[in-house]
């Protein structure tokens, strides 16, 4: 597959040249006790990459096929949802289902637009703006904040035999991806380190990662982390969201798209303002 059809993922690749301690040994020489197994904390292997850069490799990988992929959702800082935002897709539920099991009252669900999302971007207050928007038989809800992508909250999406995947972006801090089923986390992870997996069964969507290039197996950091994880979303759901107005895709995107469904952003969708505690 060549560039032009699809851009690149781009990873940090652990490789520790001869004579670099690894990570256990250095944390044990510098004073950070974490003991022969178990979970290595991230403070301690970020200090650990800090100290010794010799140990990253930057490499380029590819999907396994030109599908959704993450330059799909290669959105900037100042694209249509900002810096901090949570995309969920749920199935096994209606739109105002979602809303109300997301805190939405009745009363407050109605019709909300892209002038009173920002707007309400830009002021301080404790309450998050929630939209939803139907795809087949999927929910896609966009949330400015952090509710639609929590986890009680993806779990209580999914009670009752539907499924929910949700995508949090938070300037790298407490960017995340969560899978549920039935009312449990499949899978959850940091998208920058999807090696490092929780959950009921933790390595279900392995076959998904390496549809967008990423390999379970290898404990390398993705640098375009979020764009990544939106493209698996993408891929569990076949749902995508293209942030252009009209029907025509853009030239980059005709032909990789085929079979997907495609969600363009409308100006006004059915959501609620919910407060947030």
């Amino acid at each position: 597959m060549s560039d032009s059809s699809f851009r690149s993922m781009r990873m940090a690749r652990l490789v520790r040249p001869p004579g670099t301690p690894g990570i256990r040994e250095w944390a044990d020489s510098n004073g950070h006790r974490i003991g022969g197994t178990g979970m290595i904390p991230s403070h301690v292997r970020e200090a650990y990459l800090a100290a010794n850069p010799e140990v990253i490799e930057v490499v380029r990988v590819f999907a396994q096929d030109s599908g959704v992929g993450p330059d799909v959702y290669d959105w900037p800082d100042d694209g249509p949802l900002g810096p901090v935002y949570a995309i969920t897709f749920v199935r096994g539920l209606d739109e105002r289902e979602v809303l109300h099991r997301l805190g939405a009252e009745e009363q407050d669900i109605r019709l909300i637009s892209d002038e009173e999302v920002a707007e309400h971007q830009g002021a301080e207050n404790p309450e998050e703006i929630i939209t939803v928007a139907r795809l087949g038989d999927w929910v896609v809800t966009e949330c400015k904040g952090r509710r639609a992508s929590q986890a009680e909250h993806v779990k209580v999406l999914s009670i009752g035999g539907g499924e929910a995947v949700a995508v949090q972006r938070d300037r790298g801090v407490h960017d995340r991806f969560i899978y549920t089923v039935g009312g449990q986390v499949v899978t959850s992870f940091a998208p920058s380190r999807p090696f490092d997996r929780q959950g009921s069964d933790p390595d279900k969507l392995n076959g998904y990662l390496r549809m967008v290039g990423i390999d379970p197996a290898r404990n390398d950091i993705v640098d375009n982390a979020v764009p990544a994880a939106l493209a698996l979303a993408s891929r569990i759901s076949g749902v995508v969201i293209i942030d252009i107005s009209g029907d025509d895709l853009p030239s980059r995107l005709a032909g990789r798209l085929s079979g997907v469904k495609v969600l363009n952003r409308e100006s006004s969708r059915l959501g609620a303002v919910v407060y947030d505690p």
